[in-house]
């Protein structure tokens, strides 16, 4: 029972300060707010966390695991491979929605050096994970055996441009023709889709 509660506690922690960082950065989100935002007091943040710090990188961690789930699920299914680019895709342009630019900033510009640093060691680890999977995808058939997984990846952390780009929102018609024309584009390059023939 006490773990149970425990957890939920700690779940609470982790929801609230996902939703403020969102939402503010970390750095003008303070532990009372978090805490009355979440319906726990500080002496129980404090036996979870030992700071904001601590639970940003908690946060983040979750996050991850999240996606690199979602992201091995859509490399291990039977589905083709355009619409496993679009999976990815839309699971990247999901994952960054809400998302202020004081959020960015903190997590990913040096404002916060201990988080950065543990951003840079989580990402290493992602970006290992990530190629394996894809390794894995091109000696099953599903990719072609010359793609670089590295382009489509650094292409993928740029889909929050793209989506938020007005310009190319305007030449595609909507956020989603941006996704499918960009999964298009790495699926069949501008020829015919074969798929269409």
């Amino acid at each position: 029972m006490i773990v149970q509660k425990s957890s939920t506690k700690v779940g609470a922690l982790l929801e609230s300060g996902k939703e403020l960082f969102w939402k503010y950065g970390v750095r003008k989100v303070s532990v009372e707010e978090i805490c009355r935002h979440a319906g726990v007091s500080k002496m129980t943040f404090y036996r979870y966390f030992t700071d904001k710090t601590a639970l940003a990188k908690s946060v983040f961690d979750a996050e991850v695991e999240k996606s690199m789930v979602r992201f091995t699920q859509i490399m291990e299914s039977d589905i083709p491979s355009d619409e496993k680019l679009k999976h990815i895709f839309l699971m990247k342009s999901e994952s960054v929605e809400n998302i202020s630019q004081e959020f960015i900033r903190d997590f990913y510009s040096g404002s916060e050096p201990e988080l950065q640093q543990h951003i840079r060691e989580k990402t290493q680890q992602i970006w290992q994970g990530i190629l394996e999977d894809f390794r894995k995808a091109q000696q099953k058939g599903d990719f072609r055996k010359d793609f670089k997984p590295e382009l489509m990846f650094y292409i993928s952390t740029k889909i929050s441009e793209f989506l938020n780009d007005p310009y190319l929102i305007s030449l595609c018609g909507t956020q989603a023709e941006v996704i499918r024309e960009i999964t298009r584009l790495f699926t069949y390059g501008i020829g015919s889709n074969p798929c269409n023939q």
